[in-house]
């Protein structure tokens, strides 16, 4: 396998986690829940979006099987406008009501 095929089948064996699992005990946003992220994402994600709402799909540690704290709270979101998204900080999103 080509270096690109092993990473698309990588990323495939996640996506099918995430459909056929439920999401990790400690994750603070389930699949699905709509969030706002924040306007200043810090100097080191300025080119990703913010001040712009979005659908969680996973976390880090749903989609790749890690265990760790900081695995828990980097998530992977569908921005509205903007499609698949990752990695973004939990402190940086807010659950809308």
């Amino acid at each position: 396998m080509n270096h690109d095929a092993d990473h698309d089948a990588y990323v495939e064996n996640a996506r099918r986690r995430v459909r056929n699992t439920p999401a990790p005990a400690g994750q603070k946003f389930m699949p699905g829940t709509r969030v706002r992220i924040a306007d200043d994402l810090g100097p080191g994600m300025r080119h990703f979006p913010s001040g712009v709402t979005a659908t969680v799909l996973h976390t880090y540690a749903h989609a790749y099987q890690c265990d760790n704290v900081l695995g828990l709270t980097r998530y992977c979101l569908d921005v509205d406008g903007h499609g698949w998204t990752a990695w973004y900080n939990e402190d940086q999103l807010t659950a809308l009501s």
